[in-house]
């Protein structure tokens, strides 16, 4: 492993999801102090979700020009650039800055993200040798998630005590952080792969790279249609539709709906140290990681629907955390193991496509069901889908376990 280079990329991640979270505080409170309506504050995660979808589909044209240190640098610089003009846009305004340019710098903001993930996960492997794989995404995923977790307690708190706009600043200057530990990563990147990046080919080619690859590979293709069956389940755990769990079914105040969420992230760090603490057994048995985490979280989710007792709902919804979380880091790391580094970028970018696409369409399908049904009915439907997914897990079990033995 390069330890320093891996540490750069943690250290770097730290920071640049403490900024994402702390920006986005900021503008949905001056989005709803300039408007009064939250539906315009919904217009946040809609765009953002948009955003990731197309430039995560663009991304390949960016990956296959620059190298990924590189991409990752110039993401995080861009989006402390883009916070600071947007800062000097608020002093400009003597009154309330227009909704139309918070919402066009959230825009902006997001399209950059989407290329940080599927670079984030395509460098690893130039960082760590195979049989860190598994220690190595652990890790990243206990850090994000336990990162993310102190932001929004910590955004609320610094919230009242400098405000909104300061906390744009508070969030520049970690972006900014951010991108000095990208440049300080030193990759094992050969002059053949770097050649690769570099060879001629039509932009139609290049974005369709990846997508090719996810097709012909069983088990890529295998885990895709993983991603998406969970993908249009996931929509249930949106705010709106929780909140709602927390009043109808849970009869609790909104409180509620903080410990429900804060459960979950708390059970998908507990998630990421188990990979880690338990990387080498995680590693040689990749498959079933995949199909008893899909079993596992399946069951959860029937009982999450049924069970209305406050303290149970919280128990469920932490136990989902490790059951999520280590599958996930066991399609991850098959994946990683699966391609040639020279197209991880491109396929990270295709799978990164299906997973916005699908969530997408899934929080409008969730909330939909959530009105029409109920929301027992939307999260009974959620659950069926991911008893589909186990289902499929054990399916194709056998090309999970082939593919997890030829790894080794």
């Amino acid at each position: 492993m390069l330890k320093n280079a891996f540490r750069f990329l943690w250290i770097g991640q730290s920071f640049a999801s403490l900024a994402d979270t702390l920006y986005l505080v900021a503008l949905i409170t001056l989005l709803y102090d300039a408007t009064g309506s939250a539906a315009y504050t919904a217009m946040i995660p809609f765009l953002r979700c948009f955003a990731n979808l197309v430039s995560g589909f663009l991304a390949p044209l960016a990956m296959k020009r620059y190298s990924l240190r590189k991409l990752l640098v110039f993401a995080q610089f861009n989006q402390a650039a883009l916070l600071l003009i947007l800062v000097a846009v608020m002093l400009a305004y003597s009154s309330t800055v227009p909704t139309w340019i918070i919402l066009l710098f959230v825009l902006l903001l997001s399209w950059l993200e989407a290329w940080i993930l599927p670079a984030k996960n395509a460098i690893v492997p130039l960082l760590v040798g195979e049989d860190e794989l598994v220690k190595a995404n652990g890790t990243l995923a206990s850090i994000d998630n336990g990162v993310r977790m102190a932001a929004w307690s910590l955004g609320a708190t610094l919230l009242v005590a400098v405000g909104a706009k300061n906390m744009m600043w508070i969030s520049f200057a970690l972006f900014t952080l951010s991108a000095i530990a990208m440049v300080c990563i030193r990759t094992r990147e050969t002059a053949k792969q770097t050649a690769a990046s570099l060879e001629r080919s039509s932009a139609w080619t290049t974005l369709r790279e990846g997508w090719i690859v996810l097709w012909r590979v069983p088990v890529l293709k295998a885990v895709a249609v993983l991603e998406i069956l969970e993908g249009l389940a996931g929509g249930i755990f949106i705010g709106g539709v929780m909140l709602v769990y927390v009043k109808e079914l849970l009869h609790q105040g909104e409180e509620w709906w903080g410990f429900i969420n804060a459960s979950f992230l708390l059970g998908t760090i507990v998630g990421g140290l188990g990979g880690i603490a338990l990387s080498r057994w995680v590693d040689r048995r990749l498959g079933h990681t995949i199909v008893y985490g899909s079993l596992v979280f399946s069951a959860l989710t029937f009982s999450f629907a049924w069970i209305h007792i406050p303290i149970a709902a919280l128990l469920l919804n932490f136990l989902m955390g490790p059951a999520f979380q280590l599958r996930d880091i066991a399609q991850r790391t098959l994946c990683q193991k699966s391609v040639d580094p020279r197209m991880l970028p491109q396929v990270f970018s295709a799978k990164g496509t299906l997973m916005y696409a699908t969530f997408g369409i899934s929080a409008v399908l969730m909330a939909g069901l959530t009105d029409l049904l109920g929301v027992q009915s939307a999260l009974t439907t959620a659950a069926l889908l991911y008893a589909g997914c186990t289902v499929f897990a054990i399916a194709k079990r056998k090309l999970f376990l082939s593919a997890s033995h030829q790894t080794q």
